[in-house]
């Protein structure tokens, strides 16, 4: 018994000993605050801060800076902006609050979409600053044309992400440091934040001392297990979006106490056949057909909605998850042959996104005159699958025929007599029969540009704990946070991109009142 008991004081000394000599060679940092991610909210967030003179430090979990806001968006919502005064335009906060709010059905955080509004219109001003202007136009989206002028737009998509590379070297010249591989992993908080845990490519681990933390590291799109525990039809999504979004601040501040009860939210927007061929390649006519109001059957073999919805991004990658996250474009050889050789009054919902400010957008498509080699291509591939019947086409696809053969015959007599009874499709795109072999199906899955749900927060960017009490030191911003969306995306465009910059922007303001005060 005396040597047992020796020996267990023994290895407990040994194993604090040991604990001591870890943290001992543990690196460690001290600066005012970290910002954990360089997308749009984050890069904003470092931006304020770096006016103010307040040191930081930026974790970029990536080998160089930027998340969705860098490689993907396109421009960001705004009202009360300058611009818009400029041109007249009138849509200002009673129309967006009121708009936002009862599109969400009220589940909104009222407090934090008002300050969005509120410093949307500043935002644009910012981002000039920040050597990332942008011009208020017209909707990228053909669905939205009409809609008012909320839009801004990146003036050039390449020196945009030019200039976002140089904004952190201007961090660095102003005294922040900009740690890339590197990401946070963890905090140590007791009575409020003490450090940072980080770890860099070679795994070290680093330990930032910092009273105050944002985490502006973009949701939880590249977390599998999250993904799939959140969505039924995760297998079927194509992540067009930042894949190192794994939920890290979601978590670190779910474990600190944080409320994070809410709808799953997804970034749907738009669909695609596969990473191969997908809208940001735009270099396979099986792609571009997928941009069009032809006939779409789901996995049941049925048609499912007016396909005019692919005019409208986030409304479109809904109609898909809503069916299970995958659908087909189904066309016949004369559909392909017509496209080869003629030019079609249709327009790839695409082209106005790839537009740049001022460039105007064709309102065509054709002739594609590689169509049947992408298409044999794809075919081999798999994102196409052929049959040279519509029997031996369902059978590849593992779908009931009667289903297929039933959807196809009132399609076509639809285009026949110009009168969709069912899903309303108008006679200018009713266009395209399905009836001579071979057929074509090409695998159409719900794109994702992230994920709109995480922790609950106060207009300030605090999380907050079920009793409502903010969790201080800690801020979430842009994707992670609750509050803006009921289920799903809204047809307000940049609207996401647009509250990153504005969290980013207000988390930075709230910690510097902090620090002054």
């Amino acid at each position: 018994m005396l040597v047992f008991f020796y020996a267990s004081n023994y290895n407990s000394t040994c194993i604090e000993h040991h604990k001591e000599k870890v943290e001992n060679k543990m690196k460690a940092l001290t600066t005012n605050v970290v910002i954990v991610g360089s997308g749009s909210a984050g890069i904003s967030a470092g931006f304020e801060l770096h006016q103010q003179k307040i040191p930081f430090i930026l974790l970029e979990r990536g080998d160089k800076v930027g998340g969705a806001g860098k490689f993907g968006a396109h421009g960001v919502f705004a009202i009360n902006s300058r611009q818009q005064q400029d041109k007249g335009v009138t849509y200002g906060y009673r129309d967006a609050f009121k708009g936002l709010t009862e599109y969400n059905h009220y589940f909104v955080n009222g407090e934090l979409l008002s300050r969005f509004l509120q410093d949307s219109g500043q935002n644009i001003d910012r981002l000039e600053e920040m050597g990332l202007p942008v011009t208020v136009e017209q909707s990228e989206q053909k669905a939205h044309l009409n809609d008012p002028l909320v839009y801004h737009k990146f003036r050039n998509f390449k020196e945009k992400m030019e200039q976002w590379d140089c904004l952190p070297k201007l961090f660095e010249q102003g005294g922040a440091k900009v740690l890339t591989e590197t990401e946070a992993v963890d905090v140590d908080y007791d009575k409020g934040l003490e450090a940072v845990i980080a770890k860099d490519k070679h795994g070290e681990t680093i330990r930032i001392e910092t009273k105050f933390v944002i985490f502006a590291d973009g949701g939880y799109c590249g977390n599998k297990k999250m993904m799939m525990q959140k969505y039924a039809d995760a297998k079927e999504f194509l992540n067009l979006g930042e894949r190192k979004a794994d939920g890290t601040g979601i978590r670190v501040a779910k474990n600190l106490g944080a409320n994070t009860f809410h709808n799953p939210v997804l970034f749907a927007h738009g669909c695609a056949p596969s990473l191969n061929i997908n809208p940001m390649r735009r270099d396979s006519s099986v792609e571009t057909l997928t941009n069009l109001p032809l006939l779409w059957l789901d996995k049941t073999g049925n048609r499912f909605v007016n396909e005019n919805i692919v005019y409208d991004f986030a409304m479109w990658a809904n109609a898909a998850h809503n069916v299970g996250g995958r659908y087909y474009t189904v066309v016949d050889q004369h559909t392909i042959d017509y496209f080869k050789n003629n030019r079609v009054d249709l327009e790839d919902t695409f082209e106005r996104q790839f537009c740049e400010v001022g460039e105007t957008p064709q309102s065509k498509v054709g002739p594609l005159s590689k169509i049947q080699e992408d298409f044999d291509e794809a075919t081999k591939s798999g994102e196409v699958v052929k049959g040279d019947s519509l029997e031996e086409l369902a059978d590849r696809l593992d779908l009931p025929f009667s289903a297929v053969n039933r959807s196809i015959k009132i399609y076509n007599q639809a285009i026949s007599t110009k009168e969709d009874h069912v899903f309303l499709k108008s006679a200018e795109e009713l266009l395209f029969k399905v009836e001579k072999g071979p057929f074509y199906a090409i695998k159409e899955h719900c794109a994702i540009l992230g994920t709109l749900d995480g922790v609950n927060v106060n207009r300030n960017c605090e999380p907050v704990r079920v009793d409502g009490s903010p969790i201080s030191g800690v801020y979430l911003v842009g994707n992670n946070v609750n509050g803006l969306y009921s289920d799903g995306y809204p047809s307000y465009e940049g609207i996401a991109n647009g509250f990153a910059f504005v969290s980013g922007w207000i988390s930075a303001k709230e910690i510097v009142n902090k620090m002054r005060k």
